[in-house]
This record gives structure tokens, sequence and C-alpha cells, in this order.
């Protein structure tokens, strides 16, 4: 990916029906979601609203114009006291996955996450995700949980792991 000029900016709404065609794809290919079926327009609308809140970003990366995958902060839970915790979101679409851009996302989201004050970031991965579990260890996340065995999908039945890193 080094070689590709690929930029990362923030999203807009003309990125919208592309960001849902990246995840889409993820949701009917992928176990990285645990959606069992795509995110409609009205969803999806409805989520990026959220990501118009300036504490929860959302970037993606383009090519000539072309959005090439997404990466976002999301509340980690709607209670109050979570609102310094952070869940981290990146979907690459599947011609640009393993050519490091989700090493650059997830990096992105760091310093963002450091930016706005978060105190810490996470992310659930699918345990069966070793790529992305590998990523979320090179930039300093740490296991602080793991589900077992609490997704299903494609006949599979999934642990997820959760990632954690805190901010200093």
């Amino acid at each position: 990916m080094n070689d590709l000029n690929y930029q990362i900016r923030k999203a807009n709404e003309n990125d919208l029906n592309r960001i849902t065609e990246i995840y889409n794809w993820a949701v009917q290919n992928t176990v990285a979601t645990f959606d069992l079926e795509n995110r409609t327009e009205e969803k999806a609308q409805e989520w990026f609203s959220l990501h118009q809140d300036p504490y929860y970003p959302l970037f993606i990366a383009e090519i000539h114009n072309e959005i090439i995958g997404w990466a976002s902060i999301s509340p980690f839970h709607p209670r109050p006291a979570y609102k310094a915790s952070g869940e981290f979101s990146i979907y690459i679409a599947p011609e640009f996955q393993k050519q490091g851009l989700g090493k650059r996302f997830l990096a992105t989201l760091c310093d963002t996450a450091q930016q706005l004050g978060y105190h810490t970031l996470l992310g659930l991965i699918t345990g069966t995700n070793a790529p992305s579990l590998s990523v979320a260890e090179k930039l300093g996340f740490k296991e602080a949980g793991r589900y077992q065995e609490i997704g299903q999908k494609f006949g599979k039945i999934l642990d997820v792991v959760v990632v954690q890193k805190i901010f200093a």
C-alpha cells in the first residue's frame, strides 16, 4: 500500500453509499461483522448521522477519488460513564486488504482519540481474524478479554476478542 497514492480524510455525506457497499460486502463475505443482513439505506443514514458528531469521527481512504475503506470511532456503550471510551471499526474493500491500510487507519484513530480526550479505545475482533488482532497488537492494544463462542455466522461458532489501548 505504501507505493499507492491514497489519502485519508474525514468522510462526508457523498461517501455514504460507498461506505455502505464496503460494509455490506463484509456482511456477506466475512466474519468481521456479526451482522447477518446488509445495512439498509435508512440504517446507514442513522449510523452516519451519529458520526457527524466530531467526538465520533468517520474517515475514508481514497485513491483517485475511489473510496477503498473506512474507519470510525463509535460510542463503546450508551451510558454516560463510558463517554471517554470509544470503539473502533475498520473496513477495507477486498482488493485493498492486506496492504497496510488497516494499520494506517488504526494509527489515525488512535491519534484522533487522543486529540479528542478519550481515555481508552477498544475493538471487538473476531477470534479467527488473526491479521486484525496482529495489527492491534503492533499498535499497542492488549487483549482485555474474550467472549467465547458468542456469535454464529457461516455455520461457525465464533469468539470475540476485546482489545484495548489506554492513553496516558
